[in-house]
Parts: C-alpha cells; sequence; structure tokens
C-alpha cells in the first residue's frame, strides 16, 4: 500500500496534539511482533507522486532523471521490469488498485507495462465510505481484503494498492468531515489538524487490514509506506524546523522526504528498525525478508544499499550516515555509475 501523504510530521520537528495521531503505526514501531518498521526517503514532497510509485516498484531512482520529469508520463512507453512483473514470472497473479481516475499519471496506460494482470479506479469501488471528497481508505482497505477473498484459490497475489483519502488540499472545511487532531503547542495550523486528522484515519484502516490478516492462514505480507509528505503552508513547516525553508541546509531539507514505512507478516520474520532506506530499494528489500528468489537487479540494489542506504533525487546518505547533493561525489561512484547504467 503506498498511502496518499501518509507521513509522521514528528520527523521534522517536534509536535504536540491533544492525542495521538497514529497510535497504531507508533505502537508497531515499538518493536512489535513480525514488524519491520523504519522511515523512506522520497524524492518528491506535497506532489507528484507517480514518482515515488515508480521508485518503488522499478528499483530505479529517480536520481538519474532530469529535475522536474514525471517518470510514468515521460519514460515508461514499453514493458519496463518492475516488481510487478517479476513476480508475475513467479507464479503471482498481480493487482493495481486506486480509488480514483484511471487516467491519473497515465496509470491506465502504465500499469500493464509494468506487469499488473489487473485494475481497479474509482469505478469499481462499490459501497464505499467518503473522507472528505475522497473515498475512505477505510474502504480502500476493505476493498483488499474482498481482492484477495475473491482471488483464485491456491495461486499467490501481489496486490499494489494506492490511496487518495489524504490527498491535498487542506484549506477547505467539509460537512463528513471534522478535526479530531488539535496541535496543542505554538505550531497550531489548522491546514496540519486537517492533514493529521485524516492520517488518524488511515492508522485506524490498516489496524483494522492488519487485523484482518492476522486470522487468514495464507502466509501474507502487508507494506505501507507514504509517497510524501503533505502540502501544508509552508508557514508551518517553518514553524516546525525552527527556521524558514531558504535558510535549511540540503541535508536538514532531507526531513521533508521522509515518510514512515511498515513491514508487517502474519507469520515469524525477525523484528528490526531501520533508519533510513530510500523507497527504490524497499521492494527488494521486501522480497529478500519475504524469502523469495530476488533478480539480479535486485542482488545488486540490496548491494548498493549496503554502501549507500539513501539515494534520491534530493541527495543520499551512506552507510556512516554521511551525507552528499550527488550520489556521484560519495565514496561509492563505480557503483553508483553501474547503477545509473543498469
Amino acid at each position: 500500500i503506498m498511502d496518499e501523504a501518509f507521513s509522521d510530521l514528528a520527523v521534522v520537528g517536534d509536535l504536540q496534539t491533544n492525542e495521538d495521531y497514529m497510535p497504531f503505526m507508533h505502537k508497531m514501531q515499538q518493536g512489535q511482533k513480525n514488524t519491520i518498521t523504519g522511515y523512506a526517503q522520497v524524492s518528491v514532497c506535497g506532489g507528484n507522486t507517480a514518482n515515488s510509485e515508480f521508485e518503488f516498484l522499478t528499483g530505479d531512482t529517480m536520481a538519474f532523471l532530469p529535475s522536474g520529469s514525471i517518470a510514468y508520463q515521460q519514460y515508461v512507453k514499453q514493458d519496463t521490469p518492475s516488481l510487478a512483473s517479476y513476480l508475475k514470472s513467479l507464479g503471482y497473479a498481480t493487482y493495481a488498485q486506486h480509488p480514483y481516475y484511471a487516467s491519473g499519471w497515465d496509470r491506465e496506460r502504465v500499469y500493464p507495462l509494468l506487469g499488473f494482470e489487473h485494475m481497479d479506479f474509482i469505478d469499481d469501488y462499490t459501497n464505499v465510505s467518503y473522507v472528505r471528497k475522497y473515498i475512505s481508505d477505510a474502504s480502500d482497505m476493505q476493498h483488499i481484503i474482498e481482492t484477495y477473498e475473491n482471488k483464485e484459490a491456491g495461486k499467490p497475489a501481489f496486490i499494489f494498492n494506492v490511496t487518495m483519502q489524504n490527498h491535498g488540499g487542506f484549506d477547505k472545511t467539509y460537512s463528513n468531515f471534522h478535526n479530531d487532531i488539535q496541535i496543542t503547542d505554538n505550531h497550531k495550523n489548522e491546514q496540519a489538524e486537517q492533514y493529521l486528522s485524516l492520517v488518524k484515519k488511515t492508522d485506524d484502516a490498516f489496524k483494522q487490514l492488519v487485523e484482518y490478516f492476522s486470522k487468514v492462514k495464507e502466509p501474507t505480507i502487508i507494506v505501507m509506506y507514504g509517497d510524501h509528505q503533505p502540502a501544508v503552508q509552508s508557514s508551518f513547516y517553518d514553524s516546525l524546523f525552527g527556521k524558514s525553508a531558504g535558510s535549511l541546509t540540503n541535508e536538514e531539507l532531507m526531513n521533508k522526504y521522509r515518510t514512515p514505512f511498515i513491514i508487517w507478516a502474519n507469520y515469524d520474520i525477525k523484528e528490526k528498525t531501520i533508519d533510513k532506506m530510500s523507497a527504490n530499494y524497499l521492494s527488494a528489500y521486501v522480497m529478500n525478508e519475504a524469502g523469495l528468489e530476488t533478480s539480479p537487479y535486485q542482488k545488486f540494489l540490496l548491494k548498493l544499499r549496503k554502501k549507500l542506504p539513501v539515494l534520491t533525487a534530493m541527495g543520499c546518505f551512506d552507510k556512516k550516515g554521511k551525507y552528499y547533493e550527488f550520489a556521484l561525489e560519495s565514496p561509492y561512484s563505480d557503483m553508483v555509475k553501474e547503477y545509473q547504467i543498469l
């Protein structure tokens, strides 16, 4: 599940609220059984969702594409290797789901090129609830359950789901939505309160999904990560950082490109916490943790991750935590060049 704008704004700066806006996720981050948690570094903030999809599904990084690119619209023009096509080759049924319009970011054209056999968009969702003007994460995750229940018995499935509930903007009021989360310190901001109230609903929906699959016998892994942080007022981010965006170093700015990820299994996997990993490595990492045979490209990515655990369009961190604005400036430039060629 790539959850729209799902992030924990506490990674930017201390934030006090009237109640926890992601209690289930925070509990899972405390070493919950069969759970791996961490933070994904992404290449976008406040929008351009499709680039986080592209990095996760293909293992390719936006760092090597021109600034401002939308990979789906400009570069995916033919069959393109991805997690979906690889799992399909291993006998998996492949599903792409998004409770919004098929035309968004050319997904209807791109998904088959990435190896998805089945696609569901807004018209394929029935009996749904809405939060503000979008299909709720609760209904979206129920759709995942229905897909699982209706799949061919005995055939493994890869379901890639991109949610819509938390999409910006956050400046309007709605009769069907109330800001339950209130910021109680000097960072108070109505847009941020609307956003955090949405995140609380995502956290509730994710809890229901995990509870359902905890009772399922078929071995199942659920991965959820956020595509980017929300496009709330820049004054709110300035307040959280304690200084204006213009005075931030590029390394400090990386905190705006950080979202939580969670890998949970309904069987025994080793609990871990990972501080930093960019989205381009996440799918190869999940394959490895699932005990599935990784592709040659995924094996390369897993090796590179040990040297440069973060490699994004915004910069990279090496294994010692040192920041480089450009990956080719790192001590691992030979491997980076190889990655660029691959």
